[in-house]
């Protein structure tokens, strides 16, 4: 791929095109050493005003001097490299014979590659030695014969496929003196490009031009070391009434090292041995991709039987995708689908694991009735480590999963930098690739956030979503605004919690331990007593209303579950208590985690933030990733970015402004939130009112501001007010209008 300046960048040129000469420069298409032709291109910047003004000679670069100096230069002398000879002629075009001050020189070898038109390179050379320019190693129209092509008829036979290469030498390589690297940089050898390309290419059965180029660029940069390269790549008998068809990408290295995984590299051969020979159990651990899928019954409850049914097999279930419900794809006249992926580690073959989770189906009762059709359980092998297996039974990676949308978005949930082993793209470049979810034949899916059995769920992603109220009743005689307002008798417990839903809760909060900044700590067993009896005192009252426990202990909050709460809000996110991040993986309750530093009594004075988005971003994602190690599972976890603890006012304030940039964080995208600014201190800094009770005018309007930036649930002390504000908030920014 041979590129020529031009003298609109303001410098007029004086140039030599597609001069033929003969010399010795390196190897002929045989490797052997013969004198060959080269095609030679000059371009000299320069300013021709004011020969173009005079006519007069002694004022022109004449072209006829610089051929006939260059073509003396080239056919005396021997070459070692294309390289070599390319310097030279740089040399004598800046030189006192000459007089350039800027030479672009382009060499070609036209018989130097059995099956391509020419290999070459092109520099750029300035006479006060500043490099502005990559040098660029190219081949031109390489032909390779392979399949490629979606059509059955393009399956059955190769087909001939056209490859232009340049690789990219960057600026600070080769910077030393031309007599000190002679020798062409091994790194750029384009002979071993074009041999493990045209391997690959040869072998290769893609189905897109898009694929083959991408696979081209990657062992281009990972095999030979390219720090860049550009590859063109065009099928002549693509289209009937045209010359051809193709397309062109330019991948650097990084692209590749940020999408390869290391831990796959030796797990390949190792998986790859497993296939080749006999498949018996190994002691070498293995990385699977599981898809997760349900449309009949109680779809949650049977992809939850499921993934702790891995586990009870040894199938270590490492991380876990949100849920996505989904319209059918091919037999349409049925149930929606619930959908999920999670990443195991195994010790068995690709086989065995396939037949584990066809026999954890059968466990569970599956009944294949129709292809595609209506299932209670289906679990399919996405990948293994970085196999490529064909065979009638299983094919790996999954054969149809870069065009489900509901397989490409919670995969990227858990893996969105891996790359796909057949395309070396990364599957969020694959899910950003697919055609918009916004018609009625392909609508968006839609997360999946259970609370508990008596709530709808959480969609997070759906822009007219309700936002959820949590009503908040403390069982403390120190919480900042209403301690002590509040009885442990049950008639007024029942009596309030009913007028909670009557004024609109959809959630109730209940705690025994006060948070608030400074404030002591009562003890387990005091927490207990205030909690446990009044979860029970609701339950026995028929209410069913999902019921949060305000807690940080892990004992609370088990027994709290077990008295009938269904979700944990944790202030510390597992910081406090790590157990109970295990509590939550156990019973399988939702659980908020709420970003702080430090303790109640520590907090305030740990609320310094450079960038207060970013780092409580980067810490609520380190808390998330401690309970997905522990087992807690994507779809139980709410986010909380933590309004009054470890922030001051301002950050505070930012945090209500700039919710949508949380929201979008790679690794948080898709998960729901809760915030609480009801009565907290910042609210009456603000309006200038102390009295906690009377801040409920401040507090409607950071609501407001909370709905706004995407708040999923907001935690409220005064239930009927807000939920008139959560209303109108709705309306204006969900589009949501109820009645």
């Amino acid at each position: 791929m041979k590129e020529s300046p031009s003298s609109m960048d303001g410098k007029d040129l004086i140039y030599i095109k597609s001069l033929s000469l003969k010399t010795m420069t390196g190897f002929d298409s045989w490797v052997r050493l013969k004198p060959q032709p080269v095609i030679l291109s000059l371009y000299l910047k320069t300013s021709v005003a004011l020969a173009g003004s005079t006519d007069h000679l002694p004022y022109s670069i004449h072209y006829g001097h610089v051929c006939k100096a260059v073509t003396r230069a080239v056919e005396s002398s021997e070459f070692r490299t294309l390289e070599h000879l390319a310097e030279e002629v740089s040399k004598l075009a800046l030189g006192d014979e000459l007089h350039g001050e800027w030479v672009q020189v382009i060499v070609e070898k036209p018989r130097t590659l059995l099956r391509a038109d020419s290999a070459g390179i092109s520099i750029v050379r300035r006479k006060d030695g500043k490099r502005e320019a990559e040098d660029r190693v190219f081949v031109n129209s390489l032909r390779v014969v392979t399949i490629i092509g979606i059509h059955p008829w393009e399956r059955k036979e190769g087909q001939t496929v056209v490859l232009n290469l340049t690789l990219h030498k960057p600026i600070n390589k080769g910077s030393c003196r031309v007599e000190q690297r002679l020798a062409f940089d091994p790194h750029y050898d384009y002979r071993k490009v074009v041999k493990v390309v045209t391997e690959l290419v040869e072998k290769s059965t893609y189905k897109t031009v898009e694929a083959l180029a991408t696979a081209v660029a990657r062992v281009a940069c990972t095999k030979c070391e390219i720090e860049k390269v550009t590859v063109s790549i065009e099928k002549p008998s693509a289209l009937t009434f045209a010359k051809g068809a193709g397309v062109e990408i330019t991948r650097h290295r990084a692209f590749f090292d940020l999408i390869e995984d290391p831990s796959l590299k030796a797990q390949q051969a190792v998986g790859e041995e497993l296939l080749s020979g006999d498949e018996r159990a190994s002691t070498v651990r293995h990385r699977a991709f599981v898809a997760l899928g349900s449309n009949m019954g109680d779809r949650f409850q049977w992809i939850r039987d499921a993934v702790k049914e891995l586990g009870r097999r040894g199938l270590k279930v490492q991380r876990t995708s949100s849920l996505y419900e989904s319209k059918p794809m091919y037999v349409l006249e049925q149930p929606e689908f619930l959908n999920g992926v999670c990443e195991i580690e195994t010790t068995l073959s690709p086989m065995d694991l396939l037949k584990e989770l066809k026999d954890i189906e059968d466990t569970m009762g599956r009944k294949k009735i129709v292809e595609k059709g209506p299932r209670n359980i289906d679990l399919d092998i996405l990948l293994y480590d970085g196999l490529v297996m064909d065979s009638d039974i299983l094919t790996i990676p999954h054969k149809f999963m870069l065009e489900r949308e509901f397989v490409l978005r919670p995969l990227c949930d858990i893996a969105p930098n891996l790359a796909h082993p057949l395309t070396s793209t990364s599957f969020r470049a694959h899910l950003q690739s697919l055609p918009p979810s916004t018609t009625a034949h392909h609508p968006p899916l839609r997360i999946f956030a259970p609370l508990s059995p008596a709530s709808p769920p959480l969609d997070p992603l759906n822009p007219n979503r309700k936002t959820l109220l949590m009503a908040v009743l403390n069982l403390t005689p120190d919480s900042f605004s209403d301690g002590g307002r509040h009885s442990t008798d049950s008639d007024y417990i029942v009596s309030m919690i009913q007028s909670f839903i009557n004024a609109g809760a959809d959630i109730i909060d209940i705690g025994g331990q006060s948070t608030r900044p400074g404030a002591a700590d009562v003890g387990k067993e005091e927490e207990l007593r205030r909690v446990i009896p009044a979860i029970r005192t609701i339950r026995e009252a028929s209410i069913t209303i999902p019921i949060s426990v305000d807690t940080y202990r892990a004992e609370v909050a088990e027994q709290a579950i077990e008295a009938g709460a269904d979700i944990i809000n944790d202030i510390s996110a597992g910081l406090y208590d790590e157990n109970i991040l295990s509590v939550a993986a156990v019973t399988g309750a939702p659980i908020v985690l709420t970003h702080t530093r430090g303790t109640p009594k520590t907090m305030n004075s740990l609320a310094t933030y450079k960038d207060v988005i970013s780092e409580v971003g980067e810490e609520l994602e380190a808390r998330m990733d401690e309970a997905l190690a522990k087992g807690v599972s994507r779809w139980q976890i709410v986010l909380d970015p933590g309004l009054g603890f470890a922030k001051g006012m301002q950050d505070n304030l930012e945090i209500i402004r700039r919710l949508e940039v949380l929201r979008g964080r790679e690794k948080l995208k898709g998960l729901p939130w809760l915030l609480g600014p009801s009565r907290k201190r910042f609210v009456g800094t603000i309006t200038g009112v102390a009295d906690p009770l009377k801040r409920g005018w401040g507090t409607a309007g950071a609501v407001a501001g909370c709905i706004a930036g995407g708040a999923d649930i907001v935690r409220v002390h005064d239930v009927e007010e807000m939920s008139k504000v959560i209303c109108m908030a709705d309306s204006i920014w969900r589009n949501k209008v109820t009645a």
